[in-house]
């Protein structure tokens, strides 16, 4: 976990605007973002986000590496502003 206390504040801020980006679209489809956790590997630091939607028994689950291995490739706002975006476009699409 050295990687996930290396950029501990990179991720807050990360996290910060994925919750931001994603609040209104989530409210508008009746669901709730439940987690979004980080974890790490030999590839880097990844995201996994846990939405429940309505009507639906299983969550729904997105993961992605957001910082590799050998470091941060954009700003964390940005990081966080394209992951939100990611989900809400792959829910538009498949739910």
């Amino acid at each position: 976990m050295a990687l996930i206390t290396e950029y501990g504040d990179y991720l807050e801020e990360f996290r910060s605007e994925v919750v931001d980006g994603l609040a209104s679209d989530l409210t508008d489809r009746g669901a709730t973002l439940r987690d979004l956790a980080f974890s790490e590997d030999e590839d880097g630091v990844w995201v996994e986000s846990i939405v429940d939607l309505p009507n639906q028994q299983e969550p729904w689950v997105r993961r992605r590496l957001i910082i590799p291995a050998q470091g941060p490739d954009k700003d964390a706002w940005l990081a966080g502003v394209i992951f939100a975006s990611a989900v809400n476009e792959e829910l538009d699409t498949s739910h």
